[in-house]
């Protein structure tokens, strides 16, 4: 009977420590804010939400091409229509500079923003910075060029993808053991590597050869510069990558100053190569593709930044559409009103555009 009694005690305080394991493990996750029970987070990636108008840096790692200026103009553009949600944005430019971006960085949490939207530099060197960011409650989103860091969310459109629609294309119209020669945008950026990636394995695949490459930031004045030094050491190739629409324009300009035959080239939603396109296609019929990774990427990453804070859940992977476009659908993004140095598609109303564009 002993035995029996000390047998039920035992079970009993097994129980009651089970109950309060089972308890504990409910509220774990939650905290009691202002008298209402809120739950807490434990992703990597997301932080505690937050109402009302937030602060918002904007750590750009370089601001020197058209479309760096334009990701600047549509994301300030959708921070002035959410006034209820924004209510400060703060941009900084490292001028390519890794250490200085992670000094900006630094500087743009020691003023106590709710939001850091960030284009890297690097893939990996940010990933400190952006573990201290999380650290302190401040919710990351890298975008365009990414970071690798697990404590930030990542907004893209697909930039393999991006370079695998052009090599694809281009693997095409290339014949089997002829050369290409590819312009590339900015060394060891993430975007330029992945376009890379994306675009050489078709090509390889193909048996088309690369005799030659140079790096162009994805600007004009770079990218006619590269085509004609590598047109010059390789007269015979077939076709050319390039993975920025203002590098392809200008290697467009590169061969007809020469008085060379245009040979198939890639594109990007760049206004400039858009317009040159039409008129070689209305002219001769000639062909190109374009994907396109538009500027109003960073409006995305706002908004979803916004939605994160409020509570919603992303993942921490959230891809955005790749617009392509094609010999067919030419004519539904080309502004012939407006100036080379816009990107489309994009989210700017068209009194800005006349206003910044024209």
């Amino acid at each position: 009977m002993l035995t029996a009694r000390k047998t039920a005690v035992r079970r009993r305080k097994v129980l009651t420590a089970a109950l309060a394991t089972a308890l504990l493990l409910g509220t774990a996750g939650c905290s009691t804010v202002g008298g209402e029970t809120q739950t807490a987070n434990a992703s990597p990636y997301l932080v505690k939400t937050k109402e009302g108008p937030l602060k918002v840096g904007f750590s750009n790692s370089f601001a020197g091409n058209a479309f760096r200026t334009q990701m600047i103009a549509e994301l300030q553009y959708a921070a002035d229509n959410r006034k209820n949600d924004v209510a400060s944005l703060t941009i900084t430019d490292a001028n390519n500079s890794v250490d200085t971006q992670l000094s900006q960085i630094n500087d743009l949490l020691t003023k106590g923003i709710d939001i850091l939207l960030v284009d890297a530099a690097s893939a990996t060197a940010l990933n400190g910075a952006i573990e201290r960011a999380w650290q302190q409650g401040v919710l990351v989103v890298s975008f365009d060029n990414e970071v690798t860091s697990e404590h930030g969310i990542v907004v893209n459109i697909d930039q393999t993808e991006f370079g695998k629609v052009g090599g694809d294309w281009l693997a095409g119209k290339v014949g089997k053991g002829e050369s290409v020669v590819t312009l590339d945008g900015a060394a060891g950026s993430p975007v330029n590597d992945s376009r890379l990636n994306g675009a050489m394995a078709p090509l390889k695949a193909a048996g088309i050869l690369t005799a030659g490459q140079a790096n162009t930031d994805w600007d004009q004045a770079k990218g006619q510069s590269a085509a004609s030094n590598l047109l010059s050491a390789h007269p015979d190739v077939k076709g050319i990558y390039s993975q920025g629409g203002a590098a392809s324009l200008g290697a467009i300009n590169a061969i007809e100053q020469r008085g060379g035959k245009l040979v198939p080239i890639t594109g990007e939603g760049y206004n400039g190569f858009l317009k040159k396109w039409k008129q070689l296609k209305d002219a001769s019929g000639w062909e190109s593709i374009a994907p396109s990774a538009p500027p109003a990427l960073a409006a995305n990453a706002l908004d979803i930044a916004i939605k994160a804070m409020r509570g919603t859940d992303p993942g921490r992977t959230p891809k955005v559409e790749l617009p392509v476009i094609t010999q067919d659908t030419l004519e539904k993004y080309v502004r012939p009103d407006l100036s080379d140095a816009l990107f489309l598609p994009t989210g700017l109303p068209d009194d800005i555009l006349n206003k910044n564009y024209k």
